[in-house]
């Protein structure tokens, strides 16, 4: 700036070397205060100083901004004082004759406001230091709109290297511009390595059927492509798939100036689903497996429905066919032993007798046998009525009281104080209870001692005791007593007594039927107690 009022220059910048002689008594005073106001006042906030410090000129515009309350008197004028950091820069310029330009932040009515200032010395026309000038340019929104900027890079930023994915940018030439941090972790470089080199130097993406890639193919033609997978092999030789996505960027001249995309990594993703795939093709081929051995299995279930009805038809018809004969032959040995024809040698006797209990055992097993293939085809009857427990034990007793006579065993303790009426098929339940006697009586030796308790379980209930006073049973053995054909005795299946093993069967099948159940329990030497659950009157 130059004041030509009084014909002389005033150099108001670094390294200008012009005016009059008389610049010196002007900024003295010589030069009124208006004739400042009438250049200055409308301009930036500004102020003139001596090298001590002393203010010569302040406009409105810095006094408002920067006035600190004091003010100092210069000729007939009074101005503010100098900011103390303004101050230092004057002392400092006065000292160096440099240039300084900073950033300062004033607080205002409106917040925090940002101003360029620039601080140069003023020579005059001889080159002669005369004083300095500061001004002062808002630069608020220029400092708000790089504060967000660089904001929002390191927000960017921040999200780069967080990320799982891996940001790129190329230019026009498809080479390397900008490339997150994350890549270390796909190709084992830095990203300041990768800058410069072709997007496409970084693996080799998955050909389609023209021979191209589709991300190759959408580069050359500025369109967006998406998760085109690209195989890259780390310097380490670890080789990873990622997922490349891109998208073409024009300036706002609409002129193509590169791409911009994301790659994430892909790998365990394929490794799941090729493992998932073969898991799949096991379980189809498992499932084939399964439904040609469902299909056997259906073939030998029919066989063996087929099977288990032939058997049932041949026990049927061979139980009817053995016992007509048997019942003849059962029948004629009753005739001979009443002598109704005659009189029998005692040895013909003897015969005949074998003959009778023979023929009654056998009897027997056939009638055990038919009933097991009833209760196994569903076909055995039952017809549940009050039944009398006092009448059904009495019966038991009466029918093994031989038996048990014969080897000396004692049964007193075989009876029912107090009846309890039972919700029962009264000819099965008689048939349990002697078979469940029997075997007492036929495992128990001589001068033992066999018994009945009674329990109401569950109110519903009657639990009834058999026991005796006999070797006991096995605990392994304890199960098997109850499938067919086997037999116990002293903890060995055996063949000693007499019997194929179908009692205990029959008596557990015929107890279910009802709602009951058959369990023992017992040790060697110890004696047996096998107990019988029959469902009570309601």
């Amino acid at each position: 700036m130059t004041d030509r009022s009084q014909g002389s220059v005033i150099s108001l910048h670094s390294g200008v070397k012009s005016g009059a002689a008389a610049a010196i008594p002007a900024l003295q005073g010589i030069v009124s205060r208006d004739f400042f106001d009438a250049i200055f006042e409308q301009s930036h906030p500004m102020y003139v100083a001596r090298p001590d410090g002393t203010v010569i000129y302040a406009n409105n515009g810095y006094a408002s901004l920067f006035g600190t309350g004091r003010s100092q008197r210069t000729g007939s004028q009074i101005l503010p004082a100098l900011r103390s950091d303004h101050r230092d820069i004057v002392t400092r310029i006065a000292r160096t004759r440099d240039v300084e330009t900073r950033q300062v932040s004033v607080e205002t009515a409106r917040g925090t406001e940002y101003y360029l200032s620039r601080h140069f010395p003023i020579h005059d026309q001889n080159d002669g230091f005369i004083a300095i000038c500061g001004s002062f340019i808002n630069s608020t929104r220029q400092v708000n709109a790089e504060s967000k900027l660089r904001l929002e890079k390191r927000r960017f930023l921040d999200i780069t290297r967080a990320a799982s994915d891996w940001i790129w940018e190329t230019d026009v030439n498809g080479n390397i511009t900008f490339i997150s941090d994350r890549v270390v972790q796909a190709v084992g470089q830095p990203p300041l390595l990768l800058r410069g080199r072709a997007l496409t130097d970084l693996g080799t993406f998955r050909k389609e059927g023209s021979g191209s890639s589709k991300a190759e193919t959408a580069m050359e033609n500025h369109v967006p492509f998406r998760s085109v997978p690209m195989t890259i092999e780390s310097i380490d030789g670890e080789t990873k798939v990622y997922n490349l996505s891109g998208v073409p960027v024009f300036n706002e001249k609409g002129r193509f100036v590169g791409y911009r995309g994301t790659s994430d990594d892909i790998t365990a993703r394929l490794a799941a689903e090729n493992e998932a795939s073969s898991s799949r093709a096991d379980l189809e081929k498992a499932v084939r497996e399964i439904s040609h051995k469902n299909l056997q299995l259906e073939m030998t279930a029919k066989k063996a429905v087929a099977a288990a009805r032939a058997k049932d038809e041949f026990l049927a018809t061979m139980s009817h066919e053995l016992r007509t004969p048997l019942n003849a032959i059962i029948g004629f040995a009753e005739v001979m032993g009443l002598e109704t024809f005659g009189p029998l040698s005692e040895k013909y006797q003897e015969y005949v007798t074998d003959i009778l209990n023979s023929g009654r055992h056998l009897l027997s097993l056939i009638e055990d046998i038919l009933d097991i293939a009833r209760i196994e085809s569903d076909k055995i009857p039952l017809e549940l009525e009050p039944t009398s427990l006092r009448n059904l034990v009495d019966d038991a007793r009466i029918l093994v009281q031989k038996k048990a006579t014969d080897k000396g065993l004692d049964l007193s303790a075989v009876r029912i104080d107090d009846d309890i009426a039972l919700h029962v098929d009264p000819t099965r339940s008689l048939q349990i209870i002697v078979n469940l006697l029997g075997n007492a009586v036929k495992f128990t030796p001589e001068g033992g001692k066999i018994g009945a308790d009674t329990e109401i379980r569950d109110g519903n209930m009657l639990a009834l005791t058999i026991w005796d006073t006999g070797p006991g049973i096995e605990e392994s053995d304890q199960e098997r007593i109850f499938e067919a054909f086997k037999q116990a005795h002293n903890g060995i299946y055996s063949r000693g007594e007499d019997g194929v093993g179908l009692g205990l069967t029959l008596s557990l099948k015929l107890a279910r039927l009802m709602g009951g159940n058959i369990t023992v329990a017992c040790e060697p030497g110890q004696g047996s107690r096998f107990t019988v659950t029959l469902p009570l009157m309601p």
